[in-house]
């Protein structure tokens, strides 16, 4: 029902179009099973008129059930479309920190797993509704032949109906269940893609790990089975109750009350006429029972994503020309995984201006990586502000504020694709980027698209750089750009390429941990436990013996 809903809330109009032609083609395959049963009963009142009434239901039925399977495929298709898009586009509109608290695995899961279920039941929806309206169609008929035998019918199906409904709750509560595990299994998957390195340096934890994946994948099993045995056990027993009712009308029925011969015929033929359609959807339901609690799953992160605030990403002003940016008592928290206290980053008071470079150091977990989100305005601060020429940073003006930074963090994706950066000389100057950052031999681009994006960390991390070169922007920020660089190059970023940006007016803002490196900043920010406790200027000179 909510998988059916869900359609309605999608396109109501669409959707009843599409039932009404499905009603037709029910009307007229019921039709034709009373104009056979008429013929049959009556073998010589077969005319040419009641030829042409046959070949037309036929056509009917014909065009009737393509016509519905088209607009009803298509609005499932249009939907789950929709649906797919929608969540993406919230994911991109929803603040960093709270898709952060969400987690990846549970949005990756709704993306791929929940949204192609849903895809593929919706799939069958026409079909559904064409059976659906057989049946109808098919117990008004009956009632017409017999009304007795009709409610007699109606009770054995109703029978059926319950028992199914009783059995499909225990499935479902198994059916959840694996729903559940499957999230635990997605990420056991991820670690394992994306930490098969450390797993086969290590025999105990590798061991442990694929107990755990194999744990994970025995309770999608499990849950599954159950799942699938109960309903198997509901659709064999409705499968049996038209059996049963067969029977009963023509053994026991005409014992109790006389029913004519042509009466028997007709409700025999119709009975096993709609046991096909019952089939049909007694056999989809554990498939759209599975759709609907990933419509349950979907509705939820779409809640989840719904109850944090909504960025502004409309285009502003652009902040191109500034003069100052001045930080003053931000504060943010949050909470660290497997510790009972959360993490407090501030009051954090800086300033930047065009043409300084500035280090930011401190110890793991000193809170400085949360500060560059603060900074570049991926992280909304809890108290405090940025003013960027004494103008706050706020909800209509954050989008612009962040076209001021092109950032290469330590754990940043690197795509194939120089998307957003225009030119007409765009692969001439990724090109003299590439030799400048030794990458030529490896990498090559054109028009705008990167032949490979499969290299070692630090050859990724120079990429990232590149794309940050073609970006131009203000201020670059750079998280721990150097740690997977071998030493030549890491001098190379120093030395050379940090100094050239300066010389461009550019401003940089650097997390590293280089203190070898320290004397070319201009102003140097040392966090302990989300706390400013130094911070100093340098003249810049070369370190000694390099």
């Amino acid at each position: 029902m909510r998988l059916i809903l869900f359609l309605l809330r999608a396109s109501w109009r669409a959707a009843l179009v599409g039932g009404l032609v499905g009603m037709g083609s029910g009307i007229a395959s019921m039709g034709l099973v009373a104009l056979i049963y008429c013929t049959l009963s009556n073998p010589g009142a077969a005319s040419l008129r009641v030829v042409g009434l046959f070949a037309a239901l036929c056509v009917m039925v014909l065009l009737t059930r393509v016509g519905s399977q088209m607009l009803l495929s298509r609005l499932t298709l249009t939907t789950v479309s929709r649906l797919r898009i929608g969540l993406c586009r919230r994911i991109l509109e929803s603040p960093l920190a709270h898709l952060e608290e969400i987690g990846v695995d549970r949005m990756l899961a709704s993306l791929t797993g929940d949204v192609g279920l849903v895809a593929q039941a919706m799939n069958g929806v026409p079909v559904l509704v064409v059976n659906l309206v057989v049946l109808a169609c098919g117990l008004v008929y009956l009632g017409w032949l017999s009304l007795s035998l009709a409610l007699g019918t109606v009770v054995f199906l109703v029978l059926g109906v319950t028992s199914y409904w009783f059995s499909s709750r225990r499935a479902q509560l198994y059916v959840w269940k694996s729903r559940v595990a499957q999230d635990v299994l997605m990420k056991r998957v991820r670690g394992l893609i994306e930490g098969v390195k450390e797993l086969k340096m290590h025999r105990e934890r590798r061991r442990e790990f694929f107990d755990e994946v194999i744990e994970a994948q025995e309770s999608v099993r499990v849950s599954q089975f159950y799942g699938d045995c109960l309903h198997d056990a509901a659709i064999a027993w409705g499968r049996l109750t038209f059996f049963i009712a067969i029977g009963l009308l023509l053994f026991a029925w005409p014992r109790i009350f006389p029913v004519n011969a042509a009466t028997l015929t007709g409700y025999t033929l119709t009975i096993l006429y709609m046991m096909s359609p019952l089939e049909q959807i007694v056999g989809w339901l554990p498939f759209l029972t599975w759709a609907s609690n990933s419509v349950a799953q979907i509705d939820r992160l779409g809640l989840m994503l719904n109850d944090g605030p909504v960025e502004e990403t409309a285009a502003a002003a652009p902040m191109e020309q500034w003069r100052e940016i001045e930080i003053a008592g931000l504060v943010h928290s949050y909470r660290r995984e497997g510790q009972p206290h959360g993490f407090a980053l501030g009051p954090i008071d800086m300033t930047l201006h065009p043409g300084e470079i500035v280090f930011i150091i401190g110890g793991n977990g000193s809170g400085k990586t949360t500060l560059g989100k603060l900074v570049t305005g991926l992280y909304v601060p809890e108290q405090g502000e940025i003013r960027v020429d004494g103008e706050p940073i706020t909800a209509a003006n954050r989008e612009s504020y962040r076209q001021l930074f092109a950032a290469v963090f330590d754990n940043a994706l690197l795509f194939d694709s120089l998307w957003g950066i225009g030119g007409a000389d765009l692969d001439e100057r990724a090109r003299r980027y590439l030799r400048q950052l030794e990458l030529d031999q490896v990498v090559t681009v054109t028009d705008g698209v990167f032949s490979t994006t499969q290299l070692s960390r630090g050859q990724r991390k120079r990429l990232a750089l590149l794309t940050a070169y073609l970006e131009d922007r203000p201020i670059y920020l750079f998280d721990e750009w150097a740690a997977d660089q071998d030493p030549v190059f890491r001098k190379v970023f120093y030395l050379e390429l940090l100094p050239e940006l300066k010389r461009q007016g550019k401003t940089v803002v650097a997390i590293t941990h280089d203190d070898r490196y320290f004397a070319g900043a201009d102003r140097v920010i040392k966090l302990e436990e989300g706390k400013v406790v130094e911070a100093f200027r340098h003249e810049i000179v070369q370190p000694a013996g390099l």
